[in-house]
């Protein structure tokens, strides 16, 4: 698999895109080669006419991407734009999905001790985010990705948010955002706020 130290070009013509293995309201991640190391790797392409109202958004995924640094959070090798188009450069996690896991082979979901390792290495990826000041505030089964070795990586900082905004610790956050049946309570709860602690903020709690 990719190697964060390699040196991933910014040259589209280094690139083969393969087949699509994935879709979002803007953006569709291919499997691709990248040519100068004959290595297959994930290339998302972010559609930057669909999502214009969103390019802020846009620019802190792929600069989280980039400086991620954990076994358990999918990274950004590199990231340029082509014609209308952001392309992100990423690892390939060969099995997909846990949720595409489910749909073809696991109709009945995964078997308990696969559910325990699954979800300690995505507590283990939250935990590093939440240390750095990042919430994800989209997780589940669709953003954690597996690779054909069984390592476990969480995907998709569309709608992540930093709580280190502007230089100063945010106390909360109370944007609605993610998959409305995966959010946390807290989420939908209107007026309280929420931040990386996942717990209830009253409004008069300090």
């Amino acid at each position: 698999m990719g190697d964060g130290q390699k040196n991933y070009t910014s040259n589209p013509k280094d690139y083969k895109l393969l087949e699509e293995v994935g879709y979002g309201a803007s953006a569709t991640v291919y499997r691709a080669i990248h040519l100068p190391y004959n290595e297959v790797v994930a290339v998302k392409c972010l559609d930057l006419d669909r999502c214009g109202s969103n390019l802020d958004d846009i620019r802190r995924e792929a600069q989280i991407l980039s400086l991620i640094d954990h076994p358990n959070v999918i990274r950004a090798f590199c990231s340029f734009v082509v014609d209308c188009n952001l392309w992100v450069v990423m690892p390939f996690m060969a099995e997909g999905s846990c949720l595409h896991l489910m749909k073809i082979a696991y109709p009945d979901g995964f078997e308990e001790s696969a559910i325990g390792s699954i979800l300690k290495e995505t507590l283990n990826a939250l935990e590093y985010l939440h240390r750095h000041g990042h919430i994800h505030r989209d997780v589940k089964a669709g953003n954690i990705l597996v690779d054909s070795t069984g390592e476990v990586k969480l995907a998709d900082f569309g709608v992540s948010a930093s709580m280190f905004d502007r230089g100063d610790r945010q106390r909360s956050r109370n944007t609605f955002v993610g998959t409305p049946c995966w959010m946390a309570p807290e989420v939908l709860q209107p007026g309280t706020g929420y931040d990386f602690k996942w717990h209830w903020r009253g409004e008069g709690e300090k």
